[in-house]
């Protein structure tokens, strides 16, 4: 016979208020009956884990059935239990959101008043096999093709007949620079040039480095400031180190030190 448990949020219950109760939810007085009041301090432990074919829990004010309340009642409800949830002045879409929350799906109104729900028929910690293939008839089943074309009458096009002859040429050289350009030998004279190489010629050498020039160093170009990497072949700021327009050049004092 169902062994069911009636949980009020009084601390008191008449027999006639129990009968009441259990009729409207199609249960016997009969069978075997528990009862809980003041069930708003029922404490963690309180109750036995899955004792009850069924629980019906009645309170007076809204709010009093918690997401905690109904977990308790939950645990100690079997697989496919049923509970019942009255509480006045509370919505039935809140109870059964509480329910869904406390791990009751699909909670419907009661025949009584309040919603009803039942426990989902299997237990915490339950295992399941999961049927799998064979490996044998895994690997058999051919692989799906990623892409294919059209069909088979589909035609490629070869790469090359896209091609002009125009495509083919060799690009023409890139005409030769007025500037003398970085590191580049046997190129004419920047603007404003200051190493000499507009003075005395193409094919002569570059000018030497004088003291007025490490004193007062000066560039056409603006680039001999900057380093080696910046300066023209003949430059002859070539080995300097980089310096400000200007401003003096102070060289370290190994320098001229020669490596050994």
């Amino acid at each position: 016979m169902p062994a069911c448990l009636v949980l009020t949020a009084a601390p008191v219950a008449s027999q006639d208020d129990l009968t009441t109760l259990l009729a409207a939810q199609g249960l016997s007085d009969a069978a075997p009956l528990a009862l809980a009041t003041s069930s708003g301090a029922l404490a963690a432990g309180a109750l036995p884990p899955a004792a009850y074919d069924a629980v019906v829990s009645v309170a007076q004010a809204a709010g009093h059935h918690t997401v905690a309340l109904l977990g308790l009642l939950g645990a100690a409800l079997k697989p496919g239990g049923k509970l019942v949830v009255q509480e006045p002045g509370s919505s039935a879409e809140a109870l059964q959101k509480a329910l869904l929350l406390s791990g009751f799906p699909g909670a419907i109104a009661a025949p009584g008043g309040g919603v009803a729900a039942t426990k989902p028929a299997w237990a915490t910690g339950a295992k399941a096999a999961i049927a799998l293939k064979p490996r044998a008839q895994q690997q058999q089943q051919p692989a799906a093709a990623t892409w294919t074309l059209g069909g088979d009458d589909d035609e490629l096009v070869d790469d090359e007949e896209l091609l002009t002859e125009e495509d083919k040429a060799r690009p023409a050289a890139p005409a030769a620079n007025d500037d003398c350009e970085v590191g580049a030998a046997g190129r004419k004279a920047c603007k404003n040039c200051t190493c000499g190489r507009a003075e005395e010629g193409p094919d002569a050498k570059p000018a030497q480095l004088t003291k007025e020039m490490l004193d007062n160093p000066t560039s056409g170009c603006g680039s001999c400031g900057l380093g080696d990497a910046f300066r023209c072949a003949g430059c002859p700021y070539r080995g300097l180190p980089a310096f400000e327009m200007g401003k003096k050049i102070e060289l370290p004092s190994d320098f001229l030190a020669v490596d050994l």
